[in-house]
C-alpha cells in the first residue's frame, strides 16, 4: 500500500505547496509595488484561486498515479493548510480509490496488481518541502510525512511472481522521478482490512496500527537492495488487540500486541492465543465426526531474520528462528461421535500441503505445558495426560519436497513428575507416504501414576508395580509402524475393569484379573538373574487413528508382549 500512497501524497503536497507559495510571493510583491504582475495562464483561461487549485492538483496527482499504478487509482482531498515559513502542508480528508473501469480493463489484460487498495485518512502532514527541488530537480527530499487514522482496505486478487511488485513499481516511478527521500514517516492509529478475493475467505482486520519509518529512499539503487522495508532503512510496525474468528467461528485467534523491527528483521508477539469460544459440549455438538478441540496460548513469540517482502505479499514465511517461550497447549477429544478417516494427516503430510511456502531455520519451544483430555463413552469418564516443561527443538522447517528431513527433539515431565525424551524424524522427500522415525525414552516411575488416564481410557488399573525404564525405536508410514520396545519393571499387578450399567464407577473383573496375574502376566522384567526381555512390535494403522495414536499403539503391542498379555488389547 505504501508503494503507491507515500510517493503519491508527497507529490500532492509538493505541488500544492509550490502553487500556494508562488501565489503568496506574487501577492506580497504586488502589495509592495502597487503593481499587478502578469500571471501565467496555466488553467486555460480560468482564474487562479484557492478553489481553482483543486482540479489542478487532481490532474497532477493523476499523472503521478497513472505512471506508478497503470492508471488504477484516483485521489481526492477534502481540505488543506499551507505554512510557507514552516515549509509544511497539511491535508485533510484524503481518499485513494481504485478506478472501477480501469480495474476491469487491467483485469481483462491480466495486468491487475496483486493488491487493490482503498485508503482514506484524517490528516496528512508533510514537512521540509524545498521549493528549489520542486522547481528545478527530479529529486525531492522531505523531513516528515505523518498520516493520522488511516483506514485501508486491501483486496488480494492473485499471487504475483516473487519480487515483481516492487520491481514494477520502481520502474514506473523512476520514469517520473530520480529520487524521493523522506527522513521520517509516522502512521498513527491505523486500521487495515484484507480480503482474499481468490480464496473468498474471511477478511483479516487489524486495528491500532502504528508505523515508524526512518530514512526512506526510492531511487535506482533500490532495484538491487534487499535489506530495506518498503524502501526504509529502519522501521517499526506494531498493532494491538488483534481478534479474528476462524474456522466458521469454531475458533478465535487473538494477539494483544505485535511489533516488527527493521533492520533487525525481528517480529515479536505478546499473548498469542488460538482457542474456541464454545464449551466442550457445544463444540462436540457442532461436529459430524469426533474432532479434537484445541487451545493454544503463548505469552511470547519471536521470529528473527524475517524476509519482509515475501511475508507482506503472502508468498512465504522465511526466517532464521522461531522461538516460543512458555505457554499452554490443550487438546480435548470426545469420542462419542464416530471417528473419521485421518489418512494424509501425518505432520510431514500436513506441512507439504500448506498453501504458503515455509522456510524456517530452527524452531525452539521452551517450557510449554501440554494437556490431553479424552472422554470415553464406554466408561462415561475422562482421562487426562499432562506434559510439563515441554521443550522442543527442530532442524530446518521447510515444506519443499526436496528439503532435508525435519528432525524434532523434545523433553518434558510426564504426569508432572517423570522425565521423558523423544526424537522424531519426518522424511520430507517422501512426505506423501508419511514416512517417519521415532525414538522415545523414559526412566522409572510408580506404575500407579498412570491410573488417572489408564482407568477411564484403557479400562486397566495398575494396582502396584514399578516401571524401571522404557525405550522404543519405531519407524513407519501412514499405513503401519514397527520397531523395538524395551520395558523393564518389577512387582507388576494390574486389574482389568468393566463398566456396569447404571453405575458411575468402574468395577474390577475379579476372576479375569486373578487369572491374568497368575497365569498370564509376567510380573518382572528381567526375572531375577535373567536378561531383560526386548520385543519386536508391529501395528497396522486404522484409517481413523492419527500419528501419535500409531506410535502409542506400536509401543503398546511391544509392552503387551513383554508382560505376557494378549496383543489384541492394543486394537481396542
Amino acid at each position: 500500500m505504501l508503494l503507491v500512497l507515500v510517493p503519491g501524497v508527497v507529490l500532492i503536497g509538493a505541488y500544492l505547496f509550490l502553487r500556494f507559495s508562488l501565489q503568496s510571493s506574487v501577492q506580497k510583491e504586488e502589495k509592495k509595488t502597487g503593481e499587478v504582475l502578469p500571471r501565467v495562464d496555466s488553467l486555460g483561461g480560468k482564474k487562479l484561486s484557492v478553489v481553482d487549485l483543486r482540479p489542478l492538483f487532481v490532474q497532477r496527482i493523476q499523472q503521478v498515479l497513472k505512471k506508478s499504478s497503470n492508471g488504477l487509482y484516483t485521489l481526492s482531498v477534502g481540505d488543506l493548510r499551507i505554512d510557507v515559513l514552516a515549509s509544511s502542508v497539511v491535508l485533510h480528508g484524503v481518499k485513494l480509490l481504485p478506478d472501477k473501469a480501469k480495474q476491469d480493463s487491467l483485469k481483462k489484460l491480466d495486468k491487475l496488481p496483486e493488491n487493490v487498495i482503498t485508503a482514506s485518512f484524517d490528516d496528512l502532514v508533510i514537512e521540509g518541502i524545498n521549493l528549489d527541488d520542486v522547481l528545478k530537480s527530479r529529486k525531492m527530499d522531505y523531513t516528515l510525512i505523518k498520516l493520522t487514522k488511516p483506514v485501508i482496505v486491501v483486496h488480494r486478487t492473485k499471487p504475483s511472481p516473487k519480487g515483481t511488485q516492487k520491481k514494477d513499481f520502481l520502474q514506473r516511478f523512476l520514469k517520473e522521478m530520480d529520487r524521493l527521500s523522506i527522513k521520517k514517516i509516522l502512521i498513527e492509529d491505523g486500521e487495515l482490512t484484507v480480503y482474499n478475493d481468490a480464496k473468498k475467505s474471511e477478511p483479516i482486520q487489524m486495528k491500532n496500527i502504528s508505523i515508524r519509518m526512518n530514512d526512506l529512499l526510492i531511487d535506482s539503487s533500490m532495484l538491487q537492495r534487499k535489506n530495506r522495508f518498503l524502501f526504509a532503512k529502519e522501521a517499526t510496525v506494531s498493532f494491538r488487540d488483534f481478534v479474528r474468528p476462524v474456522s466458521g467461528g469454531l475458533y478465535v485467534l487473538k494477539m494483544d500486541a505485535a511489533t516488527a523491527t527493521i533492520p533487525e528483521q525481528r517480529v515479536e508477539i505478546s499473548n498469542f492465543s488460538y482457542a474456541s469460544p464454545l464449551s466442550k459440549a457445544e463444540f462436540t455438538k457442532r461436529q459430524k465426526w469426533s474432532e479434537e478441540m484445541y487451545g493454544l496460548s503463548l505469552p511470547h513469540v519471536r521470529l528473527t531474520n524475517v524476509d519482509w517482502w515475501t511475508l507482506l505479499n503472502g508468498e512465504e514465511i522465511t526466517a532464521n528462528n522461531l522461538i516460543l517461550d512458555g505457554g499452554k497447549l490443550s487438546v480435548y477429544l470426545d469420542r462419542t461421535k464416530p471417528a473419521h478417516n485421518s489418512m494424509g494427516h501425518f505432520p510431514n503430510q500436513l506441512l507439504i500441503k500448506l498453501p504458503l511456502k515455509i522456510d524456517v531455520g530452527k524452531i525452539a519451544v521452551r517450557k510449554l505445558g501440554a494437556v490431553y483430555t479424552e472422554f470415553n463413552p464406554a466408561t462415561q469418564q475422562t482421562g487426562t495426560v499432562y506434559m510439563d516443561d515441554l521443550t522442543l527443538n527442530t532442524s530446518r522447517l521447510s515444506n519443499s519436497k526436496n528439503s532435508l528431513p525435519l528432525v524434532v527433539k523434545g523433553s518434558a515431565l510426564f504426569m508432572h513428575k517423570v522425565p521423558l525424551e523423544a526424537r522424531f524424524k519426518f522424511d520430507m522427500q517422501r512426505a506423501r507416504t508419511g514416512k517417519f522415525e521415532a525414538q522415545i525414552k523414559t526412566p522409572g516411575f510408580d506404575g500407579r501414576l498412570i491410573n488417572s488416564f489408564a482407568m477411564p481410557l484403557g479400562m486397566v488399573r495398575m494396582d502396584k508395580g514399578f516401571l524401571d525404564g522404557a525405550e522404543a525405536t519405531i519407524s513407519g508410514d501412514e499405513q503401519k509402524a514397527s520397531g523395538d520396545v524395551l520395558i523393564t519393571y518389577h512387582d507388576l499387578k494390574l486389574s482389568l475393569l468393566e463398566k456396569d450399567k447404571g453405575k458411575k464407577g468402574l468395577d474390577k473383573k475379579d476372576v479375569t484379573s486373578l487369572l491374568a496375574n497368575i497365569l498370564v502376566i509376567k510380573n518382572d522384567n528381567p526375572k531375577k538373574g535373567g536378561e531383560p526381555r526386548r520385543e519386536q512390535a508391529e501395528f497396522i494403522r486404522k484409517p481413523t487413528g492419527g500419528f501419535f495414536m500409531l506410535v502409542w499403539k506400536t509401543m503398546l503391542v511391544g509392552a503387551l508382549k513383554i508382560i505376557g498379555a494378549p496383543t489384541k488389547y492394543a486394537s481396542k
